[in-house]
């Protein structure tokens, strides 16, 4: 729990019992939990933890780069802490969501003169070998 309380510390973040639960959790998994889907595992060890502490939590680890969010346009986002360049590719079949280390292409050289471009994502959309029958 330390470690995890000093990385937000480095990040710049005051490192409650809530913020150390919720961060230490993201990074333990990498099945890309929703907001209700990390509430619901830490709930039964931090009773006292609400769902918009979480969701406020994810907020802030995200700013401070220690997390991002993924919109596969579901209606409810995801979560990775793994802030490194990769790819995700969601099954239609399970729903499940896998990493992908292959960094998206660079499309620096797609934008406009003058724009900044500050980072790139790449969704891919398919059957996990389990739901094509390949496994």
């Amino acid at each position: 729990m330390q470690e995890t309380a000093n990385i937000l510390k480095d990040h710049g973040i005051r490192p409650s019992l809530q913020r150390v639960c919720v961060y230490r959790y993201l990074r333990g998994v990498k099945t890309h939990p929703t907001v209700d889907e990390i509430y619901s595992a830490l709930l039964p060890e931090y009773p006292s933890l609400s769902r918009t502490t979480v969701y406020n939590t994810l907020e802030l680890l995200i700013t401070n780069d220690l997390a991002i969010s993924l919109d596969f346009g579901d209606g409810f986002l995801r979560y990775d802490a793994d802030c490194t360049p990769h790819s995700h590719f969601k099954c239609k079949g399970c729903g499940r969501v896998y990493d992908v280390f292959v960094a998206p292409p660079d499309c620096s050289q797609m934008i406009p003169a003058g724009f900044t471009l500050m980072g790139t994502s790449l969704y891919m959309f398919g059957l996990c070998d389990k739901c094509s029958g390949k496994n």
